[in-house]
Parts: C-alpha cells; sequence; structure tokens
C-alpha cells in the first residue's frame, strides 16, 4: 500500500467474486424417500381365511404429490424398510408403474425375517433400478394367516406429499389390481442413489 502511494497509484480493486448459474438439472439423492408419519394408525387388513384371494399386497406408489413421475429414470433402490403386523418370513416386491388397469411388472421379490411392530430394514440383494414412478408392496405370508393385518399405515400426509397407498394382489410376475387406498400412506420406505429433479427436493429425502 505504501508503495503504491509513492507512485500515485491505487491498490488494485479485487476481482468479483465468480457466481456460477445452475441450471435447474437433476441430482442424485442418496436417502430414504417416506411418505408415512411413523406413527401407526392401524394395520390394513389381511385377505379373510377362505378368500380366493389369499395373496393381497399393500404398499406405497412413489409418484409426486400431483400423481406426476417423483424421480428420474435410472434411480437405484437399494432397501425397502416395513413396519408389517406379524413376525415371521415374509416379503416385499418392487413393481413398475401401474398400468391403467392396475397391473404392475415386479421388478424384485425379496423374502425377509421380520419382526412385527417395529420399522424393518430390507436390504435387496442387488440395486433396483426403478421408472420414475413405481411401486413397492408388502406381501406377508401367502394365505390369509395374518389375522391382525399385513402393514402398518400413517393417516396423515408428511410436507404436502399426500396421500399413497395401494393395495392389490400378487400373481406370477406381477402386482395385479392396484387400487388407491383413501386417506393412507403405507409404512414402507424406499432408500437408494435416487435422482430427483431440483423442484422436488422438498419432499422428505432424508
Amino acid at each position: 500500500m505504501v508503495l503504491q502511494a509513492a507512485q500515485g497509484g491505487r491498490p488494485k480493486a479485487k476481482p468479483a467474486a465468480q457466481v456460477n448459474i445452475v441450471p435447474n438439472d437433476p441430482q442424485f439423492v442418496i436417502g430414504t424417500v417416506t411418505y408415512d408419519t411413523g406413527t401407526n394408525a392401524g394395520f390394513h387388513p389381511d385377505v379373510p381365511a377362505g378368500s380366493p384371494n389369499l395373496n393381497r399386497v399393500v404398499g406405497n406408489r412413489f409418484n409426486s404429490a400431483l400423481g406426476g413421475p417423483l424421480l428420474m429414470t435410472n434411480a437405484m433402490v437399494t432397501r425397502l424398510t416395513v413396519f408389517p403386523a406379524a413376525s415371521g418370513g415374509q416379503s416385499v416386491s418392487i413393481g413398475g408403474t401401474p398400468s391403467t388397469m392396475g397391473v404392475a411388472t415386479v421388478l424384485d421379490y425379496q423374502n425377509a425375517n421380520l419382526m412385527a411392530g417395529v420399522f424393518n430394514q430390507v436390504v435387496l440383494t442387488l440395486p433396483v433400478a426403478v421408472p420414475s414412478d413405481f411401486v413397492a408392496v408388502f406381501v406377508g405370508t401367502f394365505g390369509g394367516t395374518n389375522a391382525a393385518g399385513l402393514l402398518g399405515m400413517s393417516d396423515m400426509a408428511v410436507n404436502g406429499q399426500g396421500y399413497h397407498a395401494i393395495e392389490g394382489f400378487y400373481a406370477a410376475g406381477q402386482q395385479t389390481m392396484l387400487t388407491p387406498v383413501a386417506n393412507r400412506n403405507a409404512m414402507i420406505r424406499a432408500f437408494g442413489d435416487i435422482l430427483t429433479p431440483v423442484e422436488l427436493m422438498d419432499f422428505k429425502i432424508q
């Protein structure tokens, strides 16, 4: 500063901070998509014994609050978290985007030994690539033996995400007759390397 004054000069101004303007491109988020509040408002009922459809499934359709895609393509799900009514050997399944007829192609099926009344993490054998709108369901035990029901259900929406619970039946390689369950979010959560649009970042992803 002294030298610059003696030479009649001024201190050189610092260059302006460089600002990078980033477009609203999708970005990877590693975390869990959660629709339930964590409080069980009751277990979704199993199919009564003797019914011709004993392989009922219940879960969530993972899409946006407005019914559009939640994720970008090539998202990878690595585990599911479920809150079952009964202990023992049970199953979870991931399906693609349901058709207008309520049918989703099974992308993965995983058996697990679960504990009743608590959240259980089911780690998938291999990561499963899912479309931007997919379903994840709890299969339970076949045969209508879960008198208490299948899976815990939340009766409140989280962060304005709306309700996403679905029910249906499991057939060979397909989840069928998928229909919404009014005012419920199933206590099943999807975790993985998720590619999500910036505008959906306010969804509860932890």
